[in-house]
């Protein structure tokens, strides 16, 4: 019997120029999660960015994760998450040992609703997480004001929307 099914891939990639031999050149260097080729991205995204250090993680997930760490959240402490995002968000939260505390989006940009994250704001609540989602871009200048009037860090998501 004939497979006659039909893949219909998510995505291509769009190779420009030079990317095989990139690769070809980290992987025979030995340097496939290091090397020069990370040190560059890191400073050109660095620049980019404006700010002074960039550092490159395994993904998403543990970029978050190391956020919250270094900012000593942990048990007994909340952070706001957007109800509408990856579930990642919401386990790197909880990986800490912190709760995480949902807030409802914006149904306009499916980000999360700066006033619903004010009234989920406790004495626990140590951090907001705003996720831009497809694209979207969350109101910052209003979760930035929140956060700084209640004396919270900010951890921006920017993996589906950065620049």
């Amino acid at each position: 019997m004939k497979n006659t099914k039909k893949m219909i891939p998510w995505a291509k990639p769009c190779l420009f120029g030079n990317e095989k031999d990139y690769v070809m050149d980290a992987l025979q260097s030995t340097w496939i999660s290091g090397g020069k080729y990370v040190d560059r991205f890191e400073a050109d995204i660095a620049k980019i960015l404006g700010t002074n250090h960039a550092a490159t993680t395994s993904n998403g997930t543990t970029a978050l994760h190391l956020a919250l760490l270094s900012l000593g959240i942990g048990k007994g402490d909340e952070v706001i998450v957007p109800d509408f995002t990856f579930v990642a968000t919401a386990n790197t939260v909880i990986h800490t040992g912190a709760k995480p505390v949902y807030a409802d989006i914006d149904p306009g940009t499916w980000c999360i609703d700066p006033q619903q994250v004010e009234i989920n704001i406790t004495d626990r609540t140590k951090a907001i997480i705003p996720v831009h989602v497809y694209g979207n871009m969350c109101d910052m200048d209003s979760l930035s004001e929140i956060a700084q009037k209640n004396d919270l860090y900010m951890i921006e998501d920017t993996a589906e929307a950065i620049f």
